[in-house]
């Protein structure tokens, strides 16, 4: 069989096409024959046999992927037999040892899978086996951990787990400990086995709590030990010896990181030792850096490439890897409870740890030969690197980020200490360039683009030490007056001469108008210019986009429309990130300057920013920018834009949301639609009968037989706006039968409310109704009762909670309106069955679905709806107004049993014991919600006490059973005071688009206080004597009792 194997093998090395294909359809039918595996194996360790044969990892893993078990997504008949599965075991296995490197890696790489699948069951002498192998030889020991390091990837049980920690670790760490006999990656792979072994711990920790905290406990000391030894040997003499020094490190700092996360206490009592040698490490390896990744002297060398097998780890090894991993650990380390004690000396200020924190950063974030070569070639990297809001993670980003961490705790100590450096580095620069340097700029700029990058905390520092009459704590005037008018001009450098222009914008708020002006008006000529580099045009765009967020209209006006026609005819050149960044820029100058847009001017920046949309639909990102652009061209104070944006795109949108769709251009619907409801959300009535005759007449024919999730949501969102903002234009416009829009929108909801109908799609479909009862009720009212029936029907069957939620919305709505009777009346009227035969009552189903769902309500207008509509009818029931309300039963208090008591109940558990309630009155439950809504409102009374709960500094050290939310407790903070004192400092939901909606401000549920609305509820309910709340009061909660006291007693 072998002798078949191998002549395949050689044929499908064959230059004749014909051959190999042969070759390969031969190799497929030896697969499904038993002995093909096997075959396979035997080859693979067959030293006689040439290695350019035997090297099959390829063969061997679709081999196990396709026939080896019926767990495999890959699986085909037949599946390998048992007796033949344990011949091919230990045959791979063996090949973990061989001499040849790239064997041990196709027999690692197939073991690997096969143990997925196999061990415990069927393989349980695995992990004992690969332990022996760790004490064999070096080629032995590679092998095994190239098993190991996705053996300790794999879902592993606390009893799989076990024999990792007490059988694996132990010998793994023994590796890590020899240096003689083991190679630098291997050793590094062992730290990274631990790091996963941590992580796996970390998540049956809540779980087994005594179990992980027992073997925490013996491994964390001798780990820990390990590292400190390790780091502490100098690291250039380390990296000088073997550039793979380097992942050992890496892997160390990567995994302080998850302790941090995940077992704080462990880590903590010795950041006295580990953030010194952080700054230890990263100051030895300094002279390296600059040689291998800064300096552009004649003889520059590249760094080393690795030589060895580098394995599970990163191929390339890199001193930035390192610097970003020693960042990563010290963001947090320096929020620590013991922070103080190692960062700041006994007069307040930053010590020489701070100080050399802040050294490493300005270091290491210099720009490398690199980030030169790429920027020049690329805008888009150099957007993506240098843009202060991306999420491109880098070293700059995390250096700047821990800069920002160490202000946040400390701002003035960290700002002398960056005045101090700041001033020396402009002192070395210019020293340095007298010297001949080409490498001269690069520490100015990185001390620049450090202070704009912690710009808005200084900005702060400095308003307060001005308020204060103190002082500037860090002297921007200096650079402004000496360094920074110098460098605009130093176009031999044009990183330094970019930096400079966004630094200053970075500060605009600080200049005097004067000023800021002629800097303005030197980024316009820079943009204006042919002979400048690429980095200093898109610097001069930076610069321009943070000047409109810090400078008045009344600077920008001058150079407005000069700008724009500079920026406009850039879009059709530029892509991606650079093509982001001008978008925003165009629309920030507008947004800011909101007379420079007039019904003339608006044709050629929505014509250009359109044909940008056609051409980028497949781009969210694009796509978003644009239906941002849009939202702020519509509402501009001129009143011809708006009207000439619907004339102009209008019918263009209607086109392309009605034409057929293939399978490239499916997603263009959706995208018109959203792009079509930019030009309604952010303005008020009224609208162009255009917008209602192409758009939303367009909108309203595919809602009839579209399953596009997309185009069904943006259009239920689309009719909603138009319902809102101008409802009269849709009962004025009628189709070809004389229907008008609302009788269409109505014909829409029976698609919607069907059962039929995907729940995902209908999410939008309750506010929709609720804004018809706002502002068509007139219209409605002869079909209320079937459209009010027919929501009830659909609540029965719903699943999803977000569509059970907006299908409540409607009966809130009518509840706290004047039709509260009415509405009961006509629930109470009839009855639906049930999934299970019985029936229930209209009233019954709403109040059931509503309060099991009110709680997790978003949105500030539809929370106050439910609010105002909760507490209505509270206030009818506990004056026994309705007695209808009181014989409705709902879903109460989860019950708290041994099932989940002191216990985090995963989803896995609540789907084996589902978590049960009790059942009360309706009266009962509204009573509890408003207690929990009270708390929530920024104006209402009795609200808990402000905590201030500073998470980072959370030591760990408590077992993690603290941490469970069904624990009672809470003798001085209430339950809700979480959310309270977050309201209190924030005003809630600050970022809530229905809290700046016009059409929202102006009704009058707005004008409500709902907090001291709430109040007053609960306090004329309690002193109504005819009120049975007093009954009420003994089925709440201590921290609903608690809440009720500080309601009635605070004044």
């Amino acid at each position: 069989m072998e002798s078949q194997v191998l002549a395949c093998l050689q044929a499908t090395l064959s230059p004749e096409e014909s051959t190999r294909k042969h070759a390969e359809e031969q190799l497929k039918q030896l697969f499904l024959v038993p002995e093909g595996g096997l075959s396979l194996a035997r080859i693979l360790l067959a030293q006689e046999v040439d290695i350019s044969q035997r090297q099959i990892s390829v063969l061997l893993q679709q081999y196990v992927n396709q026939h080896w078990t019926p767990a495999s997504a890959s699986f085909q008949h037949p599946i390998t037999p048992i007796e033949v599965k344990g011949q091919i075991r230990p045959l791979i296995f063996n090949g973990l040892s061989d001499p040849q490197r790239k064997i041990r890696l196709s027999a690692a790489f197939a073991l690997s899978t096969i143990a997925k699948y196999d061990w415990p069951e069927d393989y349980p002498d695995l992990l004992s086996n690969l332990v022996s192998l760790l004490g064999g030889s070096p080629n032995s020991v590679h092998g095994a951990m190239r098993v190991i390091s996705d053996f300790v990837r794999n879902d592993l049980s606390e009893d799989q787990l076990l024999p990792v920690v007490q059988d694996l670790l132990p010998a793994v760490l023994i590796i890590l400990g020899d240096p003689e006999r083991h190679s630098a990656t291997t050793r590094a792979q062992t730290v990274s086995v631990f790091r996963q072994t941590l992580r796996m711990l970390e998540t049956v920790k809540d779980e087994h709590p005594s179990s992980v905290k027992s073997a925490m406990d013996s491994l964390s000391p001798v780990w820990l030990n390990a590292f400190t030894q390790l780091l502490s040997l100098d690291a250039a003499e380390e990296v000088r010896k073997n550039w793979e020094e380097l992942s050992i490190r890496i892997e160390i700092f990567r995994t302080f990181s998850l302790y941090h996360n995940a077992f704080p206490k462990y880590l903590h009592p010795h950041l006295q030792t580990y953030i010194p040698l952080s700054i230890q490490n990263l100051k030895s390896l300094l002279p390296s850096f600059h040689a291998f990744y800064l300096s552009n002297a004649e003889g520059s060398h590249e760094p080393p490439s690795p030589t060895s097998d580098v394995g599970m780890l990163d191929a390339k090894i890199d001193i930035t890897d390192l610097a970003c991993a020693i960042f990563d650990f010290l963001t947090p380390a320096v929020r620590t409870k013991t922070a103080p004690s190692i960062l700041i000396d006994g007069q307040g200020d930053g010590n020489e740890v701070m100080q050399g924190i802040v050294d490493v950063v300005l270091d290491y974030t210099q720009i490398t030969r690199e980030n030169e070569e790429e920027w020049m070639e690329d805008p888009n990297a150099f957007v993506i690197d240098e843009d202060d809001e991306t999420e491109q993670y880098g070293i700059r980003t995390s250096g700047y980020d821990l800069i920002g961490s160490m202000m946040d705790k400390w701002s003035h100590p960290v700002t002398n200490i960056l005045q101090s450096r700041v001033q020396q580095k402009v002192q070395e620069s210019a020293g340095a360039r007298s010297s001949g340097s080409p490498d001269w700029w690069k520490p100015l700029e990185s001390a620049l683009s450090l202070i704009g990058g912690v710009s808005d905390d200084l900005r702060e520092i400095l308003e307060d030490d001005e308020a204060a009459g103190k002082a500037q704590s860090l002297n921007v005037q200096f650079l402004f007056d000496q360094v920074i008018p110098g460098l605009l001009s130093q176009s031999e450098t044009p990183f330094l001469q970019g930096r400079a222009f966004v630094f200053a914008s970075q500060f605009a708020s600080l200049l005097s108008d004067s000023l800021a002006g002629q800097y303005l008006g030197a980024a316009v000529h820079v943009l204006d210019s042919r002979d400048v580099s690429v980095p200093v045009k898109i610097s001069a765009v930076k610069t321009i986009k943070n000047f409109c967020r810090h400078v008045s209209p009344e600077i920008m006006q001058p150079q407005s429309r000069q700008i724009l026609s500079l920026l406009l005819p850039l879009l059709p050149e530029i892509t991606n990130e650079t093509l982001y960044l001008v978008l925003e820029t165009i629309r920030a100058v507008f947004a800011l300057d909101t007379n420079l847009i007039n019904g003339d001017s608006v044709v050629e920046v929505a014509s250009r920013i359109y044909d940008v949309w056609v051409k980028f639909t497949d781009d969210p990102v694009t796509t978003a920018i644009i239906e941002e652009t849009f939202e702020s061209l519509a509402p501009l104070p001129d009143p011809s834009v708006a009207p000439t944006l619907v004339r102009l795109i209008g019918p263009k949108l209607a086109e392309a949301i009605s034409t057929p769709v293939d399978d490239d251009t499916v997603h263009i619907p959706g995208e018109a639609v959203q792009l079509a409801n930019s030009l309604i959300r952010t303005r008020g009535g009224p609208l162009e009968p255009e917008l209602i005759g192409s758009v939303t007449v367009a909108v309203m024919g595919v809602l009839r037989t579209t399953d596009d999730m997309d185009v069904i949501q943006h259009g239920m969102i689309h009719l909603t706006l138009v319902v809102r903002k101008d409802c009269d234009k849709l009962i004025q416009w009628h189709d070809s039968e004389g229907n008008n829009g609302i009788h269409s929108i109505f014909h829409l909801l029976s698609r919607f409310l069907a059962p039929t109908f995907s729940e995902s799609g209908g999410i939008f479909v309750g506010e929709l109704i609720m804004h018809l009862f706002r502002k068509a009720g007139s219209v409605m009212a002869p079909v209320l009762p079937d459209l009010l029936r027919a929501v009830v029907g659909r609540l029965v069957t719903a699943q999803l909670p977000t569509f059970i939620q907006t299908l409540v919305l409607p009966f809130a709505y009518l509840f706290g309106t004047e039709y509260t009777t009415s509405t009961i009346d006509l629930l109470s009227s009839f009855s639906v069955p049930l999934p299970d035969g019985s029936e229930k009552s209209g009233l019954e189903i709403v109040l059931a679905a509503w309060c099991e769902h009110s709680d997790t309500i978003t949105g500030s207008w539809n929370i106050r709806v439910s609010d105002l509509g909760l507490s209505k009818l509270f206030a009818m029931s506990s004056s026994a107004q309705d007695q209808r309300l009181n014989g409705v039963v709902v879903r109460g208090d989860l019950v708290i049993d041994e099932r989940n008591r002191d216990t985090i109940m995963t989803r896995s558990r609540t789907r084996n014991n589902p978590n049960q309630y009790t059942q009360i009155p309706f009266p009962l439950k509204a009573f509890k919600l408003i207690l929990k809504d009270v708390q929530s409102e920024p104006g209402a009374k009795g609200k808990g006490k402000k905590v201030d709960y500073d998470i980072e500094e959370d030591d760990g050290d408590e077992d993690w059973d603290d941490d469970d939310l069904l624990a009672g407790g809470g003798d001085d903070v209430g339950e809700f005071d979480y959310l309270s004192s977050w309201l209190d400092d924030k005003g809630g939901n600050e970022n809530d688009a229905q809290d700046d909606d016009e059409d929202l401000k102006s009704d009058p549920l707005a004008q409500i206080d709902m907090g001291q609305h709430l109040t007053e509820i609960l306090r004329q309910a309690y002193m109504n004597e005819s009120s049975n709340i007093h009954q009420m009061i003994d089925s709440l909660t201590e921290v609903e009792k608690k809440t009720l006291r500080e309601v009635l007693t605070l004044s």
